[in-house]
């Protein structure tokens, strides 16, 4: 046995354990390719059972097709059972750059497959050229620690056996084996950030340090052994600071004030978390605005957040909740109509509704407050309200209609920041966007789009 198969066969031993049920993402490429192959080669002495899964994007004609009769004799070449999908990315993409909507409906598909086979674990062939770029990227992009870390080896039943592994070092191994692959034409257009980055950014960082991928895939370690050590004490801390009684969190002033503020940073960032559910109304400003309030420290002195988030300084706490009383149908009454084109500013939640007409094509990438819409389609009587019992929409990427209480449950938002999530209303009364979760697929942009309208809401 080589010795890059041995240290492979290590790796798979820390992530694979005898009964498994994996479910292999492949794609043809020379990653997925190899990570099918040295799988096989060790299943039947680690005693774990393979599943081929293959989807199919229908993005590159023939080339897509192609690809899936090559996964498909690859499977049979193994005798390995393989499940096959094909979903026309382009048109029902989501509110992301296409890359993002494909990942996003590729792990869906894994996902579906997975519970189908009751299988426990998906293998995917990420490696350390593909963790390099994506520090990068999120280096571009603005991050912190976490993204600095790059892809997690494992995320929840999500594995990645050759995330240490070079790209040439796997086509090395499929050489040797005689294993032909397929290449993607569309790994070459850059267009895409990620083949930027691969194509054109890391080869001038090569001028000036011949060795920055080992430098990055360093950071990357460094980054993650401190994120992970920062997420437990500050799990640590929580348990000792915090008091959550009936959904009212309470933090002590004078133990949190002996705190460093790396610290006290995180632990409001998780208070949000905990009462929210979610990060992605939170900004930096709104953290350090509950730090001034600690420093104040003014008995009486409130501030509201958006989701409906109250913080109230009281004596020798600072008391954090959702907001029972906060007054929807004011909202309602004084911002019910976006200006179209123009800003609505939504004072109690912070947030400002900035509506303008963009041109063709639009950007590759999107963030969750932003949205594109069909301006036939919406028209520009557009209104803001609230969840209503009843209330359905078609999520963008499916067909049918689905409940927005079926929805709020499937994305996992707490019941207590549900009425608090403004949605965007039509003339007709049809939900076009649940703001910063999904828009309705009945009003996205496709091919027959002539005036495109942009919606972002930013935090005031």
């Amino acid at each position: 046995m080589s010795s890059f198969s041995s240290k492979v066969k290590s790796k798979i031993i820390e992530l694979i354990t005898p009964g498994d049920k994996v479910l292999v993402a492949v794609s043809g490429g020379a990653d997925s390719l190899a990570l099918i192959y040295l799988l096989e080669k060790f299943s039947k002495e680690l005693s774990y059972n393979l599943f081929v899964a293959h989807l199919n994007h229908l993005t590159r004609g023939k080339e897509s097709d192609q690809d899936e009769k090559f996964v498909e004799q690859v499977a049979g070449k193994l005798s390995l059972p393989i499940f096959i999908d094909k979903i026309d990315i382009r048109n029902s993409s989501l509110k992301y750059s296409f890359q993002e909507s494909a990942r996003i409906l590729r792990y869906q598909f894994l996902e579906k497959t997975l519970k189908s086979i009751k299988g426990n674990k998906i293998a995917l062939g990420h490696t350390a050229d593909d963790n390099i770029e994506t520090v990068l990227m999120n280096l571009l992009r603005g991050t912190g620690l976490r993204g600095l870390s790059g892809i997690p080896e494992t995320t929840g039943n999500v594995i990645r056996p050759l995330l240490y592994f070079t790209r040439p070092k796997l086509e090395e191994f499929l050489g040797d084996h005689n294993i032909a692959y397929r290449t993607d034409s569309s790994n070459s257009d850059t267009k895409y950030l990620r083949n930027k980055v691969r194509q054109e950014m890391i080869p001038f960082l090569k001028i000036f340090n011949p060795n920055i991928s080992r430098s990055l895939l360093g950071l990357a370690e460094i980054a993650r052994g401190e994120e992970q050590w920062m997420s437990e004490k500050i799990h640590e801390l929580y348990s000792k600071l915090v008091i959550n009684q009936k959904g009212t969190i309470y933090l002590d002033v004078l133990e949190f004030e002996k705190q460093h503020l790396a610290m006290k940073r995180r632990l409001v960032r998780e208070i949000f978390y905990q009462l929210s559910g979610s990060l992605r109304l939170f900004t930096a400003l709104h953290v350090q605005q509950v730090l001034d309030l600690f420093t104040k420290a003014r008995v009486g002195s409130v501030l509201m957040f958006p989701g409906g988030v109250r913080v109230v300084c009281d004596y020798e706490k600072v008391c954090f909740s959702l907001n029972d009383d906060f007054s929807l149908s004011d909202i309602v009454k004084r911002a019910s109509r976006l200006l179209i084109p123009g800003i609505t500013n939504i004072a109690q939640l912070d947030i400002r509704f900035h509506a303008q007409f963009v041109e063709l094509p639009l950007p590759e990438s999107i963030g969750h407050m932003q949205a594109y819409f069909d301006f036939e389609k919406t028209g520009g009587n557009i209104r803001l309200r609230f969840f209503q019992p009843g209330d359905s929409f078609v999520p963008l990427g499916m067909q049918g209609h689905k409940k927005v209480k079926s929805f709020f449950i499937d994305q996992k938002i707490p019941r207590k920041k549900r009425p608090f999530i403004p949605i965007l209303i039509n003339g007709n009364d049809d939900i076009i966007w649940i703001y910063g979760e999904r828009i309705s697929d009945s009003f996205r942009v496709d091919a027959t789009t002539k005036k495109v309208l942009f919606i972002e809401g930013k935090v005031i």
